[in-house]
Formats: C-alpha cells, sequence, structure tokens
C-alpha cells in the first residue's frame, strides 16, 4: 500500500499532531468517558443536520487488572477486556497460542487532558526482552489512541521464544497526561490455515454508490460504531470535541473505498479522519481545518481503500494495507475544539464479489475462533468453516451478530508528517507498521 502524503498548513499546529520515538478496573468499567462537550448553537437552517444528542466514548470489555512484571502476567482468552492505565504505567497479560495459529491484540485509550498521548504494546520474549512493538500516539485535544500487534506460532524449537507455541506474553505501556484512563483490550486467535486461497489483488477504487442520502447518527466509540449496510451516501452532523464511529463489513472478497464530507461553518473546524481495521489497527488518517466551505476528505481521486480482502494480503512488504481479514472496518471523525456543530457525510463504495476464503484447519482446542465465530471472555467455540467476522453488535444486531477480533499483518508505527507551508488546510495520512520485529 502506498504511503500518502499531503501538505500541511498552519492547522497542523492547531491539531498538535507530533511524532515521538517510541486502580480498580470493576469501578472504572461502569463509567462512561465523555469527549463531547454541551453543544453550542446548531448551524444555519440551510444545513441539513441531525440534532442529536452529544457523543460520549463509553470503554466497554471485561474487567480486567493487568500484572506489574510478566511472571505474574493474567491468562487472557480471546475477548474483549477492560483495564485502566496511569501515566508511564506498564502492565502485562498473557495469551495461549496453539501450533500453526496466529494471535492479533490491540489496545485502545481515550483521553480529554491536553497533551500527548502515546500507547505501547510489545510481545516479550522468555529473557523479557521485546520481540514486536506497536506505537500509538496523539496530541490532540479529545484523543483515541490505538496499538495493534499480531503474530504466530510458527517454531517448535527452543531458541525462538517469540514464535514459540504456549503462553505468550506481552505488555501494554501508556504515556499521557493526566489521571488514568480507561484501556481497551481486544484478543483473537486464528485457525492455522490448510488452503490460503486467492492471491493478492489491487487497491480498491472508488465508484459513485448513487442513491438519495441516507440520515444515520454515528456512535461515540468502537463498541457502538454504527454499522452502515454497503455501499451509499450517509448524512449525519457532528459538534465540536465529538468523535462519530462507523463501521462497513467486509466478507471475504469484498473491498472497500471511502470519503468524508465535512460541512464548511463560521470559524475554523480542525478535523481529523481515521480508517481501522477490525483489529483497530489505524489504516490512514487524514486532518484538516475546515473553514466555511464543505472539505472532502480522502477524495473520489485518493480515497482511503482497501484490496479484495484475502487471506494472502498479509506479505511482509513495507508500506502494506492490513485488509487480508473479514469483518468490520471502522471509521472514525473527530472535530477538536469549540464553535458550531458542522454537518457530516460519508460516501461508502463496496466492492468485489464475495469468495470462500481459505481453508481452515479443524482446531484441536477450545482457543481459537475462525472468522465469524464469536470469541468469548475465557473460552472460545472450536474451529469450523469461515464466515464474516463481526464487531460490537448494537440494537437489533446483538441477537444475530459475532463478536470477533481480526486483522492486520506485521503492524504499522505510527508516523505523523506535517509539512508547515503558511496559512492553509492541513492534511497528511499514516500508514503504520512494526517499529520493531525479531525474525520468527
Amino acid at each position: 500500500m502506498r504511503l500518502r502524503a499531503f501538505l500541511a498548513g498552519a492547522a497542523a499546529l492547531t491539531l498538535g499532531m507530533v511524532s515521538v520515538p517510541g486502580a480498580a478496573p470493576h469501578a472504572y468499567a461502569a463509567e462512561a468517558h465523555t469527549l463531547a462537550p454541551h453543544r453550542s448553537s446548531p448551524e444555519p437552517a440551510s444545513t441539513p443536520l441531525n440534532h442529536h444528542a452529544p457523543r460520549t466514548y463509553s470503554p466497554t470489555g471485561t474487567p480486567v487488572s493487568g500484572a506489574p512484571d510478566g511472571a505474574r502476567a493474567v491468562s487472557l482468552a480471546p475477548g474483549d477486556y477492560l483495564d485502566r492505565m496511569a501515566d508511564k504505567e506498564v502492565k502485562y497479560y498473557a495469551v495461549d497460542v496453539p501450533l500453526g495459529h496466529t494471535v492479533y491484540v490491540s489496545g485502545t485509550t481515550v483521553s480529554t487532558v491536553k497533551g500527548l498521548e502515546a500507547l505501547d504494546l510489545k510481545q516479550i520474549d522468555d529473557r523479557s526482552g521485546s520481540c514486536r512493538t506497536d506505537t500509538g500516539l496523539s496530541q490532540s485535544l479529545s484523543k483515541v489512541v490505538t496499538a495493534s500487534l499480531n503474530w504466530g506460532a510458527t517454531s517448535t524449537g527452543r531458541n525462538n521464544s517469540c514464535a514459540r507455541p504456549g503462553r505468550q506474553v506481552f505488555s501494554v505501556t501508556r504515556r499521557g497526561t493526566g489521571p488514568p484512563v480507561p484501556l481497551e483490550l481486544r484478543i483473537f486467535l486464528e485457525p492455522a490455515v490448510l488452503d490460503k486461497g486467492p492471491a493478492e489483488s489491487v487497491i480498491a477504487r472508488y465508484t459513485e454508490p448513487g442513491g438519495a442520502p441516507v440520515p444515520v447518527v454515528g456512535g461515540g466509540s468502537f463498541a457502538d460504531a454504527t454499522p452502515l449496510p454497503g455501499s451509499g451516501h450517509f448524512t449525519d452532523d457532528i459538534a465540536f470535541g465529538e468523535w462519530a464511529f462507523y463501521r462497513v463489513r467486509l466478507d471475504w472478497g469484498q473491498s472497500l473505498a471511502l470519503q468524508v464530507r465535512v460541512g464548511g461553518g463560521r470559524g475554523y473546524a480542525p478535523t481529523e479522519v481515521r480508517l481501522y481495521n477490525p483489529v483497530r489497527e489505524e489504516l490512514a488518517q487524514e486532518s484538516a481545518a475546515v473553514f466555511d466551505t464543505e472539505h472532502i476528505f480522502a477524495g473520489r481521486s485518493d480515497p482511503f481503500a482497501t484490496r479484495p480482502v484475502r487471506y494472502l494480503n498479509r506479505s511482509e512488504r513495507q508500506q502494506e494495507l492490513a485488509d487480508m481479514l473479514p469483518g468490520w472496518y471502522y471509521l472514525a471523525v473527530a472535530v477538536q475544539g469549540e464553535g458550531e456543530q458542522r454537518s457530516l457525510a460519508v460516501d461508502v463504495s463496496v466492492g468485489g464479489a464475495k469468495e470462500p476464503g481459505p481453508g481452515y484447519a479443524p482446531d484441536s482446542g477450545a482457543a481459537a475462533t475462525p472468522p465469524g465465530r464469536t470469541p468469548t471472555n475465557g473460552a472460545a467455540p472450536a474451529g469450523g468453516a469461515p464466515a464474516p467476522a463481526g464487531g460490537q453488535p448494537t440494537g437489533a444486531e446483538k441477537s444475530t451478530d459475532a463478536s470477533a477480533v481480526f486483522g492486520g499483518p506485521a503492524v504499522w508505527l505510527g508516523l505523523p508528517l506535517a509539512l508547515l507551508l503558511g496559512a492553509g488546510p492541513a492534511t497528511w495520512l499514516i500508514r503504520r507498521r512494526a517499529s520493531e520485529t525479531r525474525p520468527g
């Protein structure tokens, strides 16, 4: 996947995206972490707005408390977990990875305190060294920071503990400002594969979906991200200080291309648009200061886009998009600062034909969750025929949708790119890759 960089103006400093080098959870689990101020006066009547209640970020997951060292790391089955972390705190967790399986781990923190918020995720070897590392960071006013890792149990030898099957330890480090913040953890185990399926393909193009605009109300977090049914034009509104989350489900063989339009208004609105895969790995980001006219993020000539979802997309080439497993792909839009709410539109183009996908080996235990099955906290169902994976179900989906987490090749390190060229909009895009990977 190519790395795109856009010119950045004075608004880059306003957004504050800066690149840097690399406690009872049960009480915190019930709290809603507010990322939205009181709504200001609406836009003029000529701008269509949905007028929904202020969005808040509500962390979700089974409460857990990470250990202070690797020897005492708490063992986690596939599923969603909720902890909390203070500044400069390090916590350790463990997961059992059977031979031939691949594990996916992600962490998410949210904060509204001014200053840098960084999250380091590391796989730890037998000597407490680092096998793999991913770092997420933000210096926006309201921050949602993610980091993700994946690795396979491919070695039976004793001299490579990073790829050895069995108990594997990973750590989470928070480098932030202010009081403790919630930490969401997601864990998914993918079984060994017998038939890898079709070869990787080219990046999708944006195709005008047509049809009338459909009003929607985006959720305030990953857990309640509003599902979009596929191709179409979807309209919403967003207030300063809010994050609006949407999700689009891709099956094997399907691709995604999209753009976001934010309406103009009085003053300027520093805005961020981010795309994540099902394991919350940040695939792309574009930021700009929106002034008095509508701004199009990831426009049709260069949209946020994936390849058709295929197992063989997981090559080790640099600048590679992590579109190698089906499931929910998340879009997040945030407007920073204070001011009037703005109109918001998401244009979605889903392409490709559904495919059978790869052939997974029958699971030998209860640890792995093939795409489409439901990972649970404490136990997961045995393997079976793969199907599209789910995310956190909302509304009517709760009765039928599976909650699964997967995605990502060797992950990408956040590298914010900004060029100060005087006045004007600021935009840039991030691709992330593993900052440190020891050969398996």
